[in-house]
């Protein structure tokens, strides 16, 4: 039997020992302090870019963070953006945010800028990177979207032509892996492997050039007077496609399909000229990817998914005239909101 003594001593270490344990415990789940800054580095400049923009500054100043906002000043420049990356990387940010114009080129750089800090990928991925997590679509499924729009839109078949700003950005690659997928799938897999009715002459890369964009439509057609359709896999792509038509005779005589919702796509839709176009949500893109950040920096792994690799993948929808009117509304009330909310403050960028 313990003497009272003994008792006592016991006693005091256990609640010692349990005090101990409540201390490191409660210090290994409390959260750290969000970042102080974190940089978000576009892949180029224009409407959508700046959408996503948007949605990272709403997060971030929902945050208290402070937002370094970087654009390319030209499109698909992979050059400018390794040097706005790299940039950012030695500077003194707490995370970073980038949407990589060559996945395979890109992921050296982006492990070294991940050795000490977050990094989140969003519109395009880099997958076997070091990134610790995604925000964008599954451009695979977006493009199996667009070719059953092409296909609704020429029931009867016909050529096809794709633009595609280039074919190193993961995003593009695997919306042209699901966009030849649907368009190959047969009716009547029994008789016909591939379905006969359509044809994709080619896929004509601009590296995000309007004039090389210009000049591979006009070619297209001058090679192909019976084109039937051109689908254009890039936000600008619609807007270069409605002006060289216009100009050329051509508008309304071949089907469009296109991707984003620029202000010139959606008026093409509402004047009959472009049958639909796939609809992302780049602000939803940049507003995730902040909140990732800010998870990820205050080592609260909550909110990261557990599978995937820590991609969150925000859905597509096809935008036509009879959805349009919606559409539009929602998008109004979202950005005057946002703009509401930004009014007494702007952060960098």
């Amino acid at each position: 039997m313990l003497s009272k003594g003994a008792f006592w001593t016991i006693a005091v270490v256990a609640v010692l020992a349990a005090g101990w344990y409540r201390l490191n415990a409660a210090s290994e789940t409390t959260p750290l302090p969000s970042p102080a800054k974190i940089a978000f580095v576009t892949g180029g400049s224009g409407d959508y870019w700046e959408a996503s923009a948007a949605g990272a500054r709403a997060a971030a100043k929902e945050l208290g963070i402070e937002l370094d906002v970087r654009m390319p000043s030209q499109s698909e420049n992979v050059e400018e953006q390794m040097k706005l990356l790299s940039a950012v990387g030695a500077g003194g940010v707490d995370g970073v945010a980038v949407s990589p114009l060559d996945a395979e080129g890109q992921t050296p750089l982006i492990n070294t800028i991940a050795k000490d800090r977050p990094v989140v990928t969003f519109d395009s991925d880099a997958p076997l990177s070091a990134r610790n997590g995604y925000v964008g679509t599954s451009n695979f499924s977006a493009g199996l979207v667009a070719g059953t729009l092409v296909k609704k839109a020429l029931p009867d078949g016909g050529k096809v032509v794709v633009l595609i700003a280039n074919l190193t950005k993961n995003n593009l690659i695997d919306r042209k892996v699901g966009f030849k997928t649907r368009i190959d799938e047969s009716p009547n897999p029994e008789a016909d492997a591939t379905d006969p009715r359509y044809k994709v002459i080619g896929y004509l890369v601009d590296d995000g050039d309007d004039k090389k964009c210009e000049e591979n439509i006009r070619s297209a057609l001058a090679e192909n007077e019976d084109l039937a359709c051109f689908v254009g896999m890039n936000a600008r792509h619609a807007p270069i496609l409605l002006r060289v038509l216009k100009e050329d005779g051509w508008l309304n005589k071949v089907r469009l399909v296109t991707f984003d919702t620029l202000p010139e796509t959606l008026d093409g839709i509402e004047q009959g000229y472009i049958s639909a176009t796939v609809a992302q949500d780049p602000y939803k893109y940049g507003y995730e990817a902040v909140n990732m950040l800010n998870s990820l920096c205050r080592g609260d792994v909550r909110f990261m998914p557990v599978v995937g690799r820590g991609a969150i993948h925000v859905s597509v929808e096809p935008i036509t005239n009879e959805t349009l009117p919606q559409f539009r509304e929602a998008m109004n009330t979202r950005m005057a909101q946002s703009k509401a909310e930004d009014a007494p403050a702007k952060t960098k960028g």
